[in-house]
């Protein structure tokens, strides 16, 4: 038999151990080096070579046995110090065999090829393990006889093996890997450090004096293996021979080697560059391919489509976890092992107490220092190993919030585009935002504190075991504290999220107003409203917004006082039950790793109310985007779309017993059995009054309104163009080309068809002019013909026109239909469908249908129609005598006009001849791409089509709009700015103004409490010191209630200090703070002039509503709180290690400079990162608040993936800056902790040094020291981190500040220079040589206009498209200031005295309708000054009243944001818009102006004026003033 039975091992063990017992104390010492050189020539037994005849011990030959202490010197035995090296072996077999197999099924090869740094790495492989083959040889012939069974031998043969396999790694990752293979990088690090340990044995058995040959080949072997392992993993492989596998825009962190992504060391080059250099947003990586928004939209899509489908009630939770759950599962396993590691902490100080009390309590036997050293070379060793584990936690956790929020966006987006009219109608604009700002970011910020739910409770069940071998059962007092700590937490939880749901309504009531204000801001400058509406602001900001925060941070102080009076009543209950259940003294190895247990008890207590509201916050979050994710959306099969028709005549459009409802849950229907069909090549005129169902006819073929019964079909694509232009903000080229390929003939065509060309002509940058938000540079008439012009562009099918006649001149109107609409227009061959009441047009179309009352009551040609004498034969009577003559004049072929350039002829020019000519001949140049069954075949003839036009074929995406263009022109003047960000450190006067707007002597007394309650609770702890010294030395517990009634007071007062600091820094400071910054901000943006609104898009302007005023409103006191709290209490820290070993001190000074360095290396890529990241956020929403303007355009176009695709791009660009902002936090850590654990090591090391010494240091003050010292790594980490936190969160404040000082308008009122009560008495109005630009650095728009308006004349101002009219009105308004001249009115130069005395006294009908959020009654009377007998005569003026009276509520009836929900036509909500009391006027007047305006859908708002003021009313077609 090879083996003895177990009994003769254990006996065999037992004999080493008497052995032991009787070897000189002396001999063990001495061999106890650390490097295990000794003289000692005795007595140290066999050695690693000697074997025994027989095994004593199952698989070990050698006589020591398994050990694993050696008995005849301090160090291992020969078979146990083989465990390392077989462990490793192991680790290189098992792992290196799962990574050759990941290499060759999941890494394809390239053609590199093999240089001299892969020759050399194998080679150097093959000579050890011709080594390790060596040293296999001289061990069988060492052990001769039973080498076949020794444990020893199976390690070396194990060690050949799992080279050959690092060899077969290192061989395929040449060809497919970029960096070195992680499990390689291990193994030959492990591999190191146990063949180090046995070399260490080796020496100390003195191998190298009795077997030279196997002690030099081992060491060769050993050399060897360093050699290879610096050169796998320092020696970086040449990048030019890895260009196939270079992404040209990627991450780092890619392709780092592991431990690159331990240390975060893949960060270093753009932290070096961020240090000498300021970043900009060029200088960024790329992301993972699994970080982009595209693959985490698609993952959270796949995920949530599977819960609709498959659960009656679907869960964001669910769908999260499953599509972003994987790494977050990693994250725990690490989590688990910095929980684990960071209680080995108080064990190991236990030891060292223990170590520590062996020289200071007499008749002990001291233990030697290199146990000492090793225990804090322990304590070192755990303080790195927790800190990767934590970071690589945290990496995790952020990367997996950060692809939450993407995700969400993505799909929060896609939801948008396919809401349908219910789903709209209670998601406004601004809450659809901050489910974008605000309830993604809270599910981001839970990553970081989800983990906890499961780590806080695990990490209170190891402190409690912990405890338990300390103190016993008296631990049981701690978890009854902790018990009845429960219910009280779960209280105030849910009385903290009933008061955060309250905060989220206002936050979007606040976000709603101010989207309405600055989209409306023209209107309410008109009106001179800005004081009601900055009223109505501070009433949701200020008496519900702060009034709930204010409620919210007495919740979080009283959450605070139990909070952090929970470790002390744990500790202070333990120790109570402890001595008076005891006759055992409470003494300082109890006292201290009970302490250290405690402080970190501190951590899963504090954090838990953090977790507790983060996912209070997000379980609101969630609730809010599921009732949005699963909200209604339009009709899937409402249009049935198929091949486009082939020939002219086809039919393109049916409708079959159509009945269509804007909202499916009403018995409301807006169409009833609509029976209609459209051919190819047609013109169909869909007519009617206002209101009759025009608009929403043509979005029941789009697919808009839910289809109740009935069918409809749609063959091929369509074209639309709504009713009120939407444009985007770009260029006008780029609003015309609409994301498809740029065709520079068809273009000139199309541009010259929409009569354009003049426009171009005037604009500042022609074409490529930039519009800005909303259009807002172009007039009316020049948006309604840049959108016809993206429809005829799009060479669609079908085209879809809604009223696209009513905003130009009639000559243009002509033209248009000349040239686009009419049977020689570019359209000809297209089937058109016009929602109109145009004359002209109706005599040129092939159909006309007439609405009434949603149904359809004539349809026919426009000649039976005429001679039926119906309803069609009367609304055209009615609309002639309105236009009277123009139209004719217009249509006439004879009539001229002083702008004739813009009229071209409608036969074309001779290259359009002939264009035509080879069309109809079936030539190329024009023919349709859209391949047929028959396309090989000689094409078609198509009767009576005049051009057939080719099908508009889509741009590649290359990045977002603006990209289209050569980036290297000249720089545009129209184009607009990018959104400033200041570059380096945030100033000191950005502090000192947050600190003054805080209330300084509230700061003050705010520190005063901070450093109050710090020192209480260090005063607790030296109190605790001195209690457990005393016990030592008497052995008993004198005095019980005294100590125990004082340490109980110094907690207690802690935590009630701590509530005092809460309160001031939240109600005193913070809030007030927030309150005047708020204040000042918005009276800023009130006071803004037109100009700052054009260049300035919303999304801009919102973001720092929405996402900066939640920074200063909740996240700034939170970070200056826990940055003050950390600063303290490391101070304090420092103070107590410095007290009981004063050689600490010399440490503290270059620490520190380490300290300061890295962070200023640290703060200014951090810095410029979070400037990055701000001002990469603000062109998501506003993309987004864009899109949401023009869904039903997107949607028409089939445009949604384009869309979508650059809203994806908008959110990587954004999270380009977020990932290596994050990242830099890691890095930064990584290095501050490993100092950290440096003080450990020092302060563990003097203490050693100085007990050795003799200095008489008491276990005691030893204790104090680490228990503190322990903590300072995590407080010195936050320092920095907090630092950056203010800073970058400060950045919100300086953002806010910068918009507080915009330059203002004109004075409101100037009080030395006030109009009289009566003025404009007379209404005379005169302009001396005035001229006007709309902001400096364009071209004038009005030149040296010189006019005189008598009192009582009525003015007709004509003029083109874009010719000034409107200008004209908003310079009297002094909307727009002279830049010569000047204008008075009776006399009085309006330039002298205040807008508001101006605006106040003019009254105006303005060229858009503007519908507030809020009631009839605030929309027509917002300041509330008139009655309702007022109100209702106004109403009757403008022909509302019985549609009011209608309305559930009368005049409080609601109105939603923009009007959405008061189903008002366009024209009655122009109406509402335009009525405003005041008895002082004319009834007469403002009936004979309402009669004439309705035929065009408009009417008029007059204004409380005195009697004599001028009233202005704009219109496409002209300007009317009537004095």
């Amino acid at each position: 038999m090879i083996f003895e039975p177990m009994e003769e091992a254990a006996a065999s063990y037992g004999y080493g151990l008497q052995m032991a017992s009787q070897q000189p104390q002396q001999v063990i010492f001495e061999t106890g080096s650390f490097t295990g050189y000794h003289t000692v020539l005795s007595g140290l037994g066999k050695g690693y070579l000697s074997a025994t005849n027989t095994f004593k011990q199952p698989l070990c030959g050698n006589e020591e046995g398994w050990g694993p202490l050696s008995p005849f010197r301090y160090d291992f035995t020969p078979c146990f110090i083989d465990v390392w090296v077989a462990s490793v072996a192991a680790f290189g077999i098992v792992f290196g065999s799962i990574a050759v197999w990941w290499l060759v099924n999941r890494k394809i090869p390239t053609a590199v090829s093999k240089d001299w740094h892969f020759w050399t790495k194998q080679i150097l492989l093959g000579l050890i393990i011709a080594d390790v083959a060596v040293q296999l040889a001289l061990q069988i012939i060492a052990y001769p006889g039973i080498w076949y069974g020794d444990f020893r031998v199976y390690t070396t043969a194990a060690t050949i093996v799992s080279l050959f396999v690092i060899f077969a790694i290192q061989w395929l990752e040449h060809s497919r890997l970029r960096n070195a293979n992680g499990v390689v990088l291990f193994y030959w690090l492990f591999l190191l450090i146990a063949l180090s340990v046995k070399l260490r044995s080796l020496i100390s058995q003195q191998i190298f004096r009795k077997d030279l040959a196997y002690f030099v080949t081992y060491c060769v072997g050993l050399g060897l293996s360093a050699a290879e392992f610096f050169f796998e993993w320092l020696w970086p492989k040449k990048n030019s021979a890895y260009e196939v596998l270079v992404d040209e825009d990627e991450c780092p962190a890619e392709y780092a080697t592991v431990f690159s992504l331990l240390t975060f060391s893949w960060m270093t080059p753009l932290m070096k560059y961020g240090y000498s250099t300021f970043l900009t947003e060029n200088d960024l990586w790329g992301l993972s391919k699994t970080d982009t928004t595209k693959a985490t939209g698609e993952a959270f899509a796949k995920a949530w489509d599977f819960e609709l489908e498959n659960r009656k009630h679907p869960s964001l939770w669910r769908a999260l976890f499953k599509a972003y759950g994987g790494p977050y599962m990693l994250a725990a396993l690490f989590k688990i092992g910095n929980d684990v590691s960071q209680f080995i902490q108080p064990q190991l100080l236990r030891f060292l107490l223990a170590w520590v009390a062996s020289y200071y309590i007499k008749g002990e036997e001291p233990e030697p220092v290199i146990k000492g050293a090793a225990i804090a070379l322990g304590m070192f060793g755990i303080a790195v190993f927790q800190t990767t584990m934590i970071h690589q936690y945290f990496q995790l956790a952020f990367v997996t919030g950060m692809r939450i929020k993407g995700g969400l966006t993505s799909s929060i987006y896609k939801k948008a585009l396919k809401l349908s009219n219910e789903g709209k109608a209670s998601k406004t604009t601004g809450d659809i935002v901050n489910y974008m700002a605000v309830d993604a970011q809270r599910l981001q910020d839970l990553t970081q504190f989800a983990q906890q739910l499961w780590s806080a409770p695990f990490q209170i069940v190891i402190c409690l075991v912990s405890l338990y071998n300390l103190v016993g059962w008296s631990m049981i007092a701690g978890i009854g504290v902790m018990i009845v700590m429960i219910p009280i937490n779960g209280m105030i939880a849910r009385f903290m999220k009933n008061l955060q749901k309250q905060q989220m309504k206002n936050k979007d009531a606040r976000s709603r107003l101010i989207a309405e204000i600055v989209n409306n801001m023209k209107s309410i400058k008109l009106y001179a409203w800005g004081a009601a509406f900055m009223n109505k602001l501070n009433y949701i900001r200020n008496d519900q917004e702060l009034k709930n925060l204010r409620k919210i941070g007495a919740g979080q102080a009283f959450a605070n006082f139990t909070w952090s009076s929970t470790p002390f009543l744990v500790s202070c209950s333990t120790f109570a039950v402890f001595v008076f259940s005891g006759d055992k003294p409470l003494t300082t190895d109890i006292v201290f790793p009970c302490l250290a247990l405690f402080n970190l008890l501190t951590f899963p207590l504090a954090v838990l109310p953090m977790v507790i509201t983060s996912i209070i916050e997000a379980s609101v979050a969630v609730g809010r985007l599921t009732s949005y994710l699963t909200a209604e959306e339009i009709q899937p099969d409402a249009v049935i779309v198929k091949p486009a028709a082939e020939d002219i005549g086809d039919e393109t459009i049916l409708i079959r017993d159509g009945t269509f409802s804007w909202n499916r849950h009403e018995n409301k229907d807006v169409l009833h059995d609509i029976n209609f069909s459209a051919n190819k090549g047609e013109l169909s005129c869909i007519v009617g009054r206002v209101g009759a169902g025009k608009s929403s006819f043509l979005q029941s073929i789009l697919g808009d309104l839910w289809k109740t019964k009935g069918e409809v079909q749609v063959h091929g694509m369509v074209a639309y163009v709504s009713q009120s232009s939407w444009i985007m903000n770009a260029t006008v080229r780029e609003n015309i080309i609409f994301g498809y390929r740029y065709d520079s003939q068809f273009y000139e065509k199309t541009v010259k068809a929409c009569a354009l060309l003049d426009d171009f002509a005037q604009l500042p940058d022609g074409d490529e002019t930039f519009v800005g938000e909303r259009g807002i540079s172009l007039s009316g008439g020049q948006k309604a013909r840049v959108a016809l012009a993206r429809a005829v562009y799009a060479r669609a099918d079908i085209y879809l026109l809604d009223d696209v006649l009513s905003a130009v001149d009639s000559h243009v109107g002509r033209h248009i239909i000349d040239n686009v609409l009419g049977p020689r227009g570019l359209l000809a061959s297209k089937t058109r469908i016009l929602a109109t009441n145009s004359i002209p047009v109706l005599v040129e179309s092939d159909y006309i249908c007439l609405l009434k009352d949603g149904k359809i009551s004539e349809k026919g040609t426009y000649r039976q129609l005429m001679a039926m004498k119906g309803l069609v034969s009367e609304l055209i009577k009615t609309a002639g005598q309105n236009e009277s003559g123009q139209s004719s004049q217009a249509g006439s072929p004879d009539g001229t006009d002083s702008e004739t350039s813009t009229v071209i002829d409608a036969e074309g020019s001779n290259q359009e001849k002939e264009e035509m000519e080879e069309a109809q001949e079936g030539l190329s140049t024009l023919q349709s791409i859209r391949p047929g069954p028959g396309s090989s075949s000689k094409p078609k003839p198509r009767a009576g089509s005049n051009v057939t036009l080719r099908r508009a074929s889509a741009a590649s995406f290359k990045g977002p709009r603006g990209k289209l263009t050569d980036e290297e022109s000249a720089p545009s003047r129209t184009r607009q700015t990018k959104e400033h960000s200041e570059q380096g450190k945030v100033k000191w006067s950005v502090y000192g103004e947050y600190a003054k707007t805080a209330n300084l002597v509230a700061v003050g007394v705010y520190i005063f409490a901070l450093i109050a309650a710090q020192s209480a609770g260090i005063a607790g702890n030296f109190w605790l010191k001195y209690w457990a010294d005393l016990n030592t030395k008497v052995g008993f517990n004198p005095n019980v209630g005294k100590y125990l009634g004082i340490y109980l007071v110094l907690g207690i007062g802690a935590a009630a200090l701590t509530v005092v600091q809460t309160l001031i820094l939240w109600i005193f400071c913070s809030i007030e703070a927030s309150r005047k910054l708020h204040e000042r901000m918005a009276t800023a943006i009130f006071r803004s002039p037109m100009s700052f609104f054009d260049v300035t898009p919303a999304g801009r302007i919102l973001n720092r509503f929405s996402s900066d005023i939640y920074r200063v409103d909740e996240v700034l006191a939170r970070t200056f709180n826990m940055l003050f709290n950390n600063l303290a209490k490391s101070g304090f820290t420092l103070v107590v290690i410095a007290y009981t070993t004063p050689p600490f001190i010399s440490v503290i000074i270059p620490l520190s400079a380490m300290y300061v360095w890295i962070q200023r290396y640290y703060l200014r890529t951090s810095r410029e990162l979070k400037r990055l990241d701000s001002v990469s956020r603000s062109p998501i929403y506003a993309h987004f608040q864009e899109s949401l303007g023009g869904i039903s355009t997107i949607r028409a176009y089939r445009q949604q993936d384009r869309f979508e695709l650059e809203n994806e791009w908008r959110v990587d660009a954004n999270l380009r800056a977020y990932f290596p902002s994050i990242s830099a936090n890691r890095w930064l850590a990584v290095r501050l902790e490993f100092i950290g654990a440096i003080v450990i090591l020092a302060a563990a090391g003097f203490a050693i040094i100085s007990v050795a010494s003799g200095s008489g240091l008491t276990p005691g003050a030893v204790g104090l020291a680490m228990s503190y010292a322990l903590q300072i790594t995590t407080s010195l980490n936050w320092i920095v981190r907090q630092t950056v936190e203010v800073e970058t969160n400060i950045v919100s404040v300086e953002r806010v500040l910068e918009y507080a000082r915009l330059p203002s308008e004109a004075p409101e009122i100037i009080h030395r220079n006030r109009p009289p009560v009566s003025w404009p008495a007379r209404g005379e109005v005169e302009f001396n040589n005035y001229s006007t630009r709309y902001r400096e650095g364009l071209d004038l728009v009005l030149k040296n206009v010189t006019l005189d308006i008598k009192s009582h004349e009525k003015i007709g101002v004509v003029g083109r498209t874009g010719a000034g009219k409107s200008s004209l009105t908003l310079a009297l308004f002094r909307i727009i200031e002279a830049d010569s001249g000047n204008i008075s009115i009776d006399g009085l130069n309006t330039s002298s005295i205040g807008l508001l005395d101006l605006r106040r006294r003019l009254a105006i009908i303005p060229q858009d309708a503007a519908l507030f959020e809020g009631t009839i009654r605030d929309n027509l009377d917002p300041g509330h000054v008139h009655d309702d007998t007022e109100l209702w005569s106004v109403l009757e003026h403008a022909r509302l009243k019985d549609h009011v009276a209608s309305m559930e509520g009368g005049l409080e009836a609601k109105i939603n944001e923009g009007g959405k929900l008061c189903r008002f036509p366009r024209g009655d909500s122009f109406r509402l818009s335009s009525s405003t009391p005041d008895a002082r006027f004319l009834s007469a007047f403002l009936s004979v102006w309402c009669v004439s305006f309705v035929a065009c859908r408009t009417c008029c708002r007059v204004f409380s004026a005195p009697p004599g003021c001028p009233l202005f009313g704009m219109k496409a077609a002209g300007l009317r003033l009537a004095a």
